[in-house]
C-alpha cells in the first residue's frame, strides 16, 4: 500500500510538472504573439459618434477658437489663456496617439507603455471636456427650455436646488464641475473631478462643465465663487437642451 502511494504520488507530481510546464510555454507564446502583434488602430468613422460634424477631439483635429471674448463673463486675455491649455492638452494627445503606434507593449518596457497610456486618457479627458465648455457657453444670454426645467425638477429636485449643489461641487473640484446624465441609473449627477480621475463618473454624458482651474478665471475674478456665479449667467441652455436629448433613453 505504501508502494502504491508512493507510486500515485510521483505519478502526479510528473502530470503537475508536465501541466506547468506547457501552461508556462502557452503563456509564454501568447505573450509573445502579444507583443508582436500590429497596435490597435484606436480609429473610428469621422462622421459618426455624439460629436459628429464638430471640429476638435473627434476628428482629432484643433477645434477654432470659438469666440474672441464672452461679454460680462470672461474677457479676451482670459480666453486666450484658457485656449491655450486646451490646445496643449490637444498637442499632448496626438503626441501620446502617434507614440503609442510603436510603443513596445512587452512588460519589460511596461513603465513606458502605462506613461502614454495615462498621458493619453488626461490629454483626451482634457480636450473633450474644454470643448464641452466653449460650447455651453452663451455670448447672449439664454434660459433653460421647459424640457431641460422639466429635467432639472425630475432629476435635481428645483432648479436652485440644482444650482446651489453645482456650486459646491465647483467649489471643491480639481479641475472641472460637472453636470452628468448616467444612462445605467438614468439619473442626473453633479461631480467634481480633477486630471487624475478619469474625467468622474463612468459611462456618463455630460450636460454643463464649467472648468474651474485657476487659470480658467484668474485674469478676471479674484476667487473661484465669483467666477461660478458668472458662469451660470453664462451657460447656454440650447446646448444642454441638445445634449441631453442626444443621449436621452426615452
Amino acid at each position: 500500500m505504501a508502494y502504491q502511494s508512493s507510486c500515485k504520488t510521483a505519478v502526479c507530481g510528473r502530470r503537475e510538472l508536465l501541466l506547468g510546464a506547457a501552461s508556462a510555454s502557452w503563456a509564454t507564446l501568447i505573450g509573445a504573439a502579444a507583443w508582436a502583434a500590429a497596435p490597435p488602430k484606436e480609429t473610428g468613422l469621422p462622421f459618426e459618434g455624439l460629436l459628429k460634424g464638430k471640429p476638435g477631439f473627434q476628428r482629432r483635429e484643433v477645434a477654432p477658437r470659438p469666440f474672441v471674448c464672452v461679454p460680462g463673463f470672461l474677457s479676451e486675455r482670459q480666453v486666450d489663456a484658457i485656449y491655450a491649455r486646451y490646445r496643449g492638452a490637444f498637442a499632448q494627445l496626438l503626441a501620446a496617439e502617434r507614440s503609442l503606434q510603436s510603443a513596445s507593449r512587452a512588460p519589460a518596457d511596461a513603465a513606458r507603455y502605462a506613461e502614454l497610456r495615462a498621458k493619453q486618457l488626461s490629454s483626451a479627458n482634457s480636450v473633450l471636456l474644454h470643448e464641452f465648455y466653449f460650447r455651453n457657453l452663451a455670448v447672449q444670454k439664454t434660459s433653460p427650455s421647459d424640457y431641460v426645467m422639466a429635467n432639472i425638477h425630475e432629476h435635481m429636485g428645483s432648479f436652485e436646488s440644482w444650482q446651489e449643489d453645482f456650486a459646491a461641487c465647483a467649489r471643491v473640484a480639481g479641475t472641472w464641475a460637472l453636470l452628468v446624465y448616467d444612462p445605467y441609473d438614468d439619473r442626473w449627477h453633479n461631480v467634481p473631478v480633477s486630471t487624475s480621475d478619469a474625467a468622474g463618473w463612468v459611462g456618463s454624458n455630460p450636460l454643463v462643465v464649467c472648468a474651474v482651474d485657476p487659470q480658467a478665471y484668474f485674469l478676471d475674478y479674484k476667487n473661484r465663487d465669483e467666477y461660478v456665479a458668472a458662469f451660470f449667467e453664462h451657460i447656454d441652455w440650447n446646448a444642454v437642451a441638445q445634449r441631453y436629448h442626444a443621449v436621452d433613453r426615452q
